[in-house]
């Protein structure tokens, strides 16, 4: 669908939304070094960039931004005779968010298609769109400005905020609640049963899974991902978090505010992650283990059963421990194969 953008080969060219760097600079709140009128129409990276690209460069890149052919280069600091550069504190952020700005998300749709199957007794707002093959059952709340692609399941008494998207085949069981802002990419499951079973000795015996899942504003969860409900309370993502693709967050699991979770992780029921905390690819978390704010668990580590790692910590390995024990560990290991 039409966003105003094309794809040049690995750039974004902005079409009828030519700004010039002074723009850029004013947007930001950020000086200009360089001419003011340069044009800018694409955005894209410091090595492929052409004219009338924007893009930015930090820490090691930056004795690459003489040779750039961009026509304006965001940097922290440093001299640039021959470029035109913005000084901002942070380049990365501030290009994010001049790309928000000149490429804001516009919905390829409007109103309700003739396919979906939108029950009378759910709430959708007026100015939702809801595209193809799509279900919402009854008592379902979809907010103001929210967009819904084909083929979702909008289970009974969902409710959904406003200024969501929710990409193709998602399916959000009955009572979840998603709130303002959030992303839901395609292939998403939210509230299916926890892994909840209990042996007699000769059978597994289900234990109902009657909890629900809540998730704050501003979450954006990765394509794949399955959030299960709460055995009898709740399962419970806060604002600002972000989940990658393929990633398991199973019963009763509370993560806190605008935590990072990478891609193939999976959280066993119970867990508690704290506030900014971020988690590599492919971690492990067993069941009842505590994450606190801030920690930071290196991708593939493990962490077993109701294990505490305290704020601010860097942990890596499996099982996991504090990064500059599991180095110590690591040196005495290859030494002692060079001594072999």
């Amino acid at each position: 669908y039409d966003i105003g953008v094309r794809l040049v080969g690995s750039e974004m060219c902005i079409r009828d939304r030519m700004k010039t760097a002074q723009e850029i600079a004013d947007y930001l709140g950020a000086s200009l070094i360089g001419n003011p009128e340069n044009k800018i129409n694409s955005l894209g990276s410091l090595k492929h960039a052409d004219l009338g690209t924007l893009t930015y460069a930090e820490m090691d890149y930056l004795n690459q931004v003489s040779d750039t052919r961009a026509s304006c280069v965001l940097v922290p600091s440093g001299q640039f005779p021959n470029q035109t550069v913005i000084l901002v504190d942070n380049p990365r952020l501030a290009f994010a968010k001049t790309a928000q700005w000149l490429f804001p998300f516009k919905p390829p749709f409007s109103g309700i298609h003739d396919t979906a199957l939108v029950d009378e007794q759910a709430v959708v707002s007026a100015d939702v769109a809801i595209s193809a093959w799509t279900i919402v059952e009854s008592g379902a709340h979809i907010g103001q400005r929210t967009v819904i692609f084909p083929g979702c399941y909008i289970g009974h008494k969902c409710h959904i905020g406003e200024d969501c998207i929710v990409y193709p085949r998602v399916v959000l069981y009955p009572n979840t609640q998603l709130g303002d802002r959030a992303i839901v990419h395609a292939g998403v499951v939210i509230g299916a049963d926890g892994f909840g079973f209990v042996s007699n000795g000769e059978q597994q015996i289900k234990v109902p899974q009657i909890g629900v899942v809540e998730i704050g504003s501003d979450v954006e969860i990765g394509a794949n991902t399955c959030i299960d409900r709460g055995t009898f309370d709740t399962t419970h993502i806060d604002n600002g978090t972000k989940l990658d693709n393929l990633c398991q967050i199973a019963h009763n699991v509370q993560i806190g505010r605008d935590t990072v979770i990478s891609s193939q992780t999976g959280i066993a029921g119970s867990s508690h992650i704290g506030n900014q905390a971020i988690i590599g690819g492919q971690v492990g978390v067993g069941d009842h283990c505590h994450i606190s704010d801030r920690a930071m668990i290196g991708s593939q580590g493990g962490i077993p059963s109701r294990k505490r790692i305290p704020s601010d910590e860097v942990y890596w390995g499996t099982t996991a421990r504090p990064l500059k024990d599991f180095k110590i560990q690591q040196a005495h290991i290859w030494l002692s194969r060079i001594h072999i």
